[in-house]
């Protein structure tokens, strides 16, 4: 499958022609990476460089949850990316650090690309950014309902998924 075709799946990507899209595909950090089960693609804290899309896979976003002080935080699945999913979204968010751990669940393919080449480009291509920026806080916006369900009650609801 083209790369171009690889966005049009993703809901960030919605609002944009295929010449947008080959924009992004034609950064020179756009490429395909492959992982393993149980890889850590990413910690909580890092430097958050990239933006990533799943192209086949599966990865869990990990949330260290504090447990009384003689413990050290309990990881809890916060949710789990299925293909054509978008994660590492802190990359083009300041202050441009990493929330959550990502950790693949299965064997998967991504294509990443840099935070701060897509920034660039978004600032010569403003509506590029316009669209993007205004599907990631729905993204975005879906995730945090889905935590803070989590944490009050202990369950993910079942339209947050």
């Amino acid at each position: 499958m083209s790369t171009v075709k690889i966005l049009k799946r993703c809901d960030v990507f919605l609002g944009l022609d295929d010449s947008d899209l080959q924009k992004i595909v034609d950064l020179p950090s756009c490429r395909e990476e492959i992982y393993e089960a149980q890889e850590i693609l990413f910690e909580a804290g890092e430097k958050a460089k990239y933006f990533y899309v799943l192209e086949e896979g599966l990865v869990n976003v990990v949330l260290n949850m504090p447990t009384n002080s003689s413990q050290p935080p309990k990881q809890t699945i916060a949710y789990t990316i299925t293909k054509g999913g978008i994660f590492g979204w802190s990359a083009l968010v300041p202050p441009h650090v990493f929330t959550m751990s990502a950790i693949f669940k299965e064997p998967s393919k991504v294509l990443a690309i840099s935070g701060s080449e897509l920034r660039t480009l978004f600032d010569k291509e403003p509506h590029m950014g316009y669209e993007v920026l205004s599907c990631l806080f729905r993204v975005i916006g879906t995730r945090f309902r889905n935590i803070e369900q989590l944490l009050t009650t202990g369950k993910r609801s079942p339209f947050l998924k």
